[in-house]
């Protein structure tokens, strides 16, 4: 799944380049025809990622449909690549945008459908008789801050998921990325050798995680996922096409990066592949082997796409939404002792979550925007 995502995104990207089009009308059929059905297909991988580990620990499914689903981390790299690439082709559509326009416009994206899962996984902590127990003032400001880690596998960490919703940790990086975004791009030099600049970056920062693990130095390190996004977003605006010569900085950037990560795994004896240091490496090899991927894919034309994943562009616009509640509704409310262990439940869980998706993307993220400006 992961290699097909990144792929996915990496190849299609070229096919819609190399139509002679005006750019907004090839970014709107982009991300109608394509990028939504991967970003739906990442987000609805991940949904299934969290419910079948899920019934794992309640020995309700077997291994193998586990490992099934045991990439959602690898999956949660195609965020990063594909969140760089969008806020890149927004910025070429609108040139002059102010930082605070372009702060403004992230802040009430990412925090609104936030205060909503606060809301719902205090509601749920309540049903589950565990809400005083549970409730931390710190960690509700590492969130709101967003400085929140998966902290029980890294080193460092300084606030955990508010109330458990381990899915959290994602925003953390995504957050700090949009703001780091702005000024590496306005004074970086504008050519392709500036991913060697990213990539210098994030494996010193990394260097530093590894002799004093912290929160900043390991979000930090992983900037060169999402900013690979940015690159591949050049390449798009450039040449129109991918070719292995016009992505090579991006891979020998990258590739650097895998490398760094991959030292810490020679001194230690006891490797776990979901523990640092190896998630680490997992993470940025699955970027690395999705480019390559992709650009294979490319040279065939994407075969099987639409058939593999087209219909889950259907989901794309609630996508965020339903990666944030997922946690919560499917697995803290849905798998607890309190609730029925039926299918029957399970598929009420689930119209639960993509009502509430849909009424905050949909109906009432669009009033915040109008309020927030």
């Amino acid at each position: 799944m992961n290699p097909i995502g990144i792929s996915g995104a990496i190849a299609q990207i070229g096919l819609i380049l190399s139509c002679e089009k005006p750019l907004p009308n090839m970014a709107k059929r982009f991300y109608i025809q394509k990028l939504d059905a991967i970003r739906g297909a990442a987000c609805l991988y991940i949904l299934l990622h969290n419910f079948v580990y899920g019934l794992y620990g309640k020995e309700l499914v077997s291994g193998n449909l586990k490992l099934l689903f045991s990439a959602g981390q690898e999956v949660v790299i195609i965020f990063f690549i594909l969140s760089g690439f969008v806020v890149r082709l927004s910025l070429e559509r609108h040139p002059k945008t102010l930082f605070r326009t372009f702060f403004v416009r992230r802040f009430r994206r990412i925090y609104f459908p936030l205060v909503i899962t606060f809301l719902v996984s205090l509601a749920i902590a309540a049903l589950r008789g565990k809400a005083i127990e549970e409730f931390s003032w710190y960690d509700l400001a590492g969130n709101l801050l967003l400085l929140q880690d998966f902290g029980s596998v890294k080193p460092g960490t300084w606030f955990y998921p508010f109330l458990g919703n381990l899915p959290l940790w994602f925003l953390s990086y995504e957050w700090w990325f949009y703001l780091m975004f702005y000024p590496a791009y306005k004074y970086l030099p504008k050519n392709n050798k500036r991913i060697y600049s990213i990539a210098a970056f994030s494996i010193l920062f990394y260097a530093i995680y590894v002799a004093i693990p912290n929160q900043i130095a390991l979000i930090l390190s992983y900037f060169i996922l999402w900013w690979v996004g940015v690159e591949c977003a050049e390449v798009f605006l450039r040449d129109r096409t991918f070719t292995y010569r016009n992505l090579q900085p991006i891979f020998i950037g990258l590739g650097l990066a895998v490398v760094a990560t991959s030292l810490p795994l020679f001194w230690l004896e006891d490797l776990k592949p979901g523990y640092y240091p190896f998630l680490m490496f997992r993470h940025f090899f699955a970027a690395f082997l999705g480019l390559g991927v992709g650009l294979i894919w490319y040279r065939y034309r994407l075969v099987g796409f639409d058939l593999l994943l087209g219909k889950c562009a259907a989901i794309a616009p609630i996508s965020y939404s339903l990666y944030l509640l997922s946690y919560p509704i499917l697995v803290q409310w849905g798998l607890n002792s309190f609730s029925p262990k039926t299918w029957f439940m399970y598929v009420i869980n689930a119209i639960v979550l993509f009502t509430l998706a849909y009424l905050t993307e949909i109906k009432w993220q669009p009033r915040v925007n109008r309020c927030i400006k």
